[in-house]
């Protein structure tokens, strides 16, 4: 049941749809008394093996970015405040989000959908769709409202 939530995750990836879904899970969160932690998933390129190095550096450089301006949204948006955790890892967004949300007892993930359909949908596939299927926990899915 929803009263039982003490944990949500809200992935974000920086785009206005995530930080819209990422202020809706604090509102659920505070409506619940639960943390809310905001983790973004660094995703390595695929690259060959001569190229490794160069792509381990690029990921560690930009998830040092990424920890940056997650301590900045978590003090202009959340004022610092402790029931907010904030995590980057690296590697495939699907796994690695769901392998979060098990090894931190995550009781809700809430995510945003871009609302692809038809060749679209079929051609990126969706990472909302793979993390319904495979995270350890609910998820719900944040959809932009009409405009």
């Amino acid at each position: 049941m929803i009263q039982n939530v003490k944990k949500v995750l809200a992935p974000i990836d920086f785009s206005e749809f995530s930080m819209e879904a990422m202020r809706a899970a604090w509102e659920l969160a505070k409506d619940l008394g639960a943390e809310l932690h905001i983790v973004h998933v660094v995703a390595p390129h695929h690259s060959f093996l001569e190229q490794q190095s160069t792509e381990i550096a690029r990921a560690a450089a930009l998830a040092e970015q990424t920890e940056e301006e997650l301590a900045r949204i978590k003090k202009s948006e959340f004022g610092n405040s402790a029931k907010v955790i904030t995590a980057v890892t690296t590697g495939a967004p699907v796994v690695k989000l769901c392998e979060y949300a098990k090894q931190n007892q995550i009781d809700l993930i809430m995510l945003a959908t871009h609302g692809r359909t038809g060749s679209e949908f079929l051609v990126i596939g969706s990472v909302a769709e793979k993390i319904a299927r495979n995270a350890p926990c609910s998820v719900l899915v944040y959809r932009r409202p009409a405009r």
